[in-house]
């Protein structure tokens, strides 16, 4: 029997030390939920519980990627789709050979975000409009020849499955994935009832008005790389879907293959390959995998995951036939030297827990 005592107390620790307000933590042994503990505040007049919608940030690019699948899975898009293709503002020469594979493995040459990016949230910019920059973007180097993690590059694969179907990406997140995932408590966007169960986040990019996680106008945003939100049991479930120990599903094996595996073209088992010029780092369709990354810490070779700078962590590990979820609300600008001891201690107390 697993003594999770420790886990529950590396929890409460992390509120008593008040390194931040409010947490959660989720564990699936086997594909069964196992594990699931709460505490401090997730705002101020609302104590972290079953109920709260956590703002996941950049795990959202997992369920962006997760819908792209449904739609590869169903013939209407292929990942070596040139991205022109769907995207005639995207047909210049440097950018004629970026596919929907290289948005998605960070591959592209396209940056990170608007270097305006605050500025652009305090003019509570449109989702289209945030598109229409990203694909007007100059590449930071030749497609395929190295790796810039990019909040655009997800981006604007939403809005090529959105053209090529003739649906907002939204929709079919809700319909490809929300729907058959039995996310009931999971939103894209967030409707304004639901507003006030989501977790403040400390440090959230952006003014209180416009904020990217604590806002009405940020959480209406529905950005592929950012905007998800949802409940902590929620959040396990979705990830049981990408855990083999489980009889959940919405893609076929060889989909779920696919997300799962190196799709950066490099092909290699380490950390990253480097040659002149080039550094990319395993990659999968939506997953970073662990290869032999610094973080997370104690997690198998074989494992993948995502995190969310709100604080969060989904992280499946096939060898110890564990998913683990973490959920807090102190961002990573709200405290960056602490921010990924903070991520790297919830996943390491885990994984000695349970092995």
């Amino acid at each position: 029997m697993i003594d999770w005592s420790p886990v529950q107390s590396f929890v409460d620790g992390l509120v008593a030390e008040r390194r931040c307000n409010g947490a959660g933590l989720a564990v699936a042994v086997e594909g069964q939920p196992a594990f699931l503990h709460f505490a401090g505040q997730a705002r101020p007049d609302l104590a972290a519980g079953e109920d709260v919608l956590w703002p996941v940030a950049s795990i959202s690019k997992l369920y962006t990627g997760a819908a792209i699948m449904r739609l590869v899975e169903q013939g209407r898009l292929t990942l070596n789709l040139p991205v022109s293709q769907a995207l005639p503002e995207f047909r210049t020469k440097a950018k004629e050979e970026i596919t929907l594979r290289h948005l998605l493995t960070h591959t592209s040459g396209l940056p990170y975000e608007s270097p305006d990016h605050v500025a652009r949230l305090a003019a509570q910019w449109t989702i289209d409009q945030f598109a229409d920059e990203a694909a007007a973007s100059d590449l930071l180097f030749p497609t395929g020849t190295q790796q810039e993690y990019s909040d655009f590059g997800y981006l604007l694969a939403g809005r090529v499955a959105s053209r090529v179907t003739g649906t907002p990406f939204d929709e079919l997140v809700r319909r490809e994935v929300l729907e058959p995932a039995g996310l009931n408590d999971t939103f894209f966007p967030t409707p304004a009832p639901e507003h006030c169960r989501v977790a403040a986040v400390e440090g959230s990019i952006g003014d209180p008005n416009t904020a990217m996680y604590n806002s009405a106008y940020g959480l209406g945003l529905a950005h592929p790389a950012f905007g998800v939100v949802a409940i902590l049991p929620d959040l396990l479930r979705f990830a049981l879907h990408f855990d083999r120990q489980s009889r959940l599903r919405v893609h076929s094996r060889a989909a779920l293959d696919t997300m799962i595996s190196d799709q950066t073209g490099a092909d290699f088992p380490a950390e990253s390959v480097t040659m002149p010029e080039r550094t990319i780092h395993p990659w999968g369709i939506g997953f970073m995998l662990k290869g032999r990354a610094r973080t997370p810490e104690l997690v198998s070779p074989e494992s993948y995951g995502h995190g969310g700078a709100s604080g969060c962590y989904l992280w499946i590990d096939p060898r110890y036939r564990v998913s683990v979820v973490f959920v807090s609300n102190r961002h990573y600008n709200g405290d960056p030297d602490d921010f990924l001891t903070r991520l790297d201690r919830a996943m390491n107390v885990v994984l000695s827990s349970v092995t």
